[in-house]
């Protein structure tokens, strides 16, 4: 089913089902240590409790600090963590720095209290924040703890990428809508993430990073319609339509938009009675097979679209 693999698909690219079954983070190779400082011995012993079993399920697996301690080369070329706690008149403040890490978790936060169970949920929103592919996993895991953040959905952005290749780019507009309806209602189906509201069409040649940079999102979908027809000398037929859908899916992430992955639907070859001659009706013949193929392909049915009445 369309729908089913292109959900499972999204989720899995979007939230790092790739990595860990258990964990929300990406592998990383790198060894990180993580240190705590707070106002006590009791404290930071507190701090560590807390946040080492975090940052080993959510950011990255944690090495123990030596007993006799890390040299100063070391501290200078490892991937360091570091999660300070200071009171201050009732007031307490959660910073945590990450140096040379390349699951990066930098805030600041002011906390309501000092109680284990506030420490452990700042460091669960500093996390969050810092790295939103691990909402998922945490959510899952402590939503009574982030209400606000995990009630909250993700904006994703939706782009279909415009192909030079294709000699009937002009005539897929209605082909397009059909597919950007399906993928806004996939999303919106889905519990932690929503489409953007603007629809944009990325033009050849792709400056895509300053596209995904004006969507202002933390994750984003092109889609691209692969279209192709082939004439028949038939008395039944006058030739064959096909489309085909490819998806990508970017992340930002340190900083960088990066392609998660990619995803080919098989082909939708569609008979045409009657050989397109006008747009019109070549671009009624792509939506046509569109409607068609997601029909096949999904588990409900396609979103309703009227189709653009031809003259004959």
């Amino acid at each position: 089913m369309f729908r089913l693999r292109i959900t499972h698909f999204l989720l899995c690219l979007l939230f790092f089902c790739a990595t860990s079954a258990s964990s929300g983070f990406a592998q990383t190779n790198k060894v990180c240590y993580l240190f705590v400082v707070g106002d006590t011995n009791e404290s930071s012993q507190l701090l560590d409790q807390i946040a080492k079993p975090l940052f080993n399920a959510f950011v990255t697996p944690l090495e123990s600090i030596p007993t006799e301690g890390l040299s100063g080369k070391i501290l200078k070329s490892t991937c360091v963590y570091e999660v300070t706690l200071t009171a201050s008149q009732n007031q307490h403040a959660l910073q945590i720095t990450s140096e040379r890490a390349e699951n990066r978790v930098n805030s600041s936060l002011q906390l309501d209290g000092g109680t284990p169970s506030q420490i452990e949920s700042g460091i669960l929103q500093a996390i969050l924040l810092s790295l939103p592919e691990s909402k998922s996993e945490i959510c899952r895991r402590y939503s009574d703890k982030l209400p606000q953040l995990c009630d909250a959905e993700i904006t994703i952005a939706v782009f279909y990428e415009s192909s030079r290749d294709n000699p009937d780019e002009a005539v897929l507009d209605d082909a397009r809508g059909v597919v950007w309806e399906a993928l806004d209602q996939i999303l919106q189906e889905m519990d932690l993430l929503k489409p953007a509201g603007t629809r944009s069409i990325l033009q050849p040649p792709l400056n895509l990073a300053q596209s995904l940079d004006s969507a202002k999102v933390p994750g984003a979908i092109s889609f691209q319609i692969m279209a192709q027809r082939e004439k028949r000398d038939s008395l039944i037929w006058g030739g064959m339509v096909d489309v085909q859908i490819k998806i990508k899916v970017y992340r930002y992430r340190n900083g960088k938009w990066k392609q998660a992955g990619s995803f080919i639907t098989l082909t939708q070859r569609r008979p045409v009675r009657k050989w397109a001659e006008t747009p019109e009706l070549l671009r009624t013949q792509y939506q046509s097979a569109m409607l068609e193929f997601l029909q096949r392909n999904s588990k409900e049915e396609a979103p309703e679209v009227k189709k653009v009445k031809t003259k004959k």
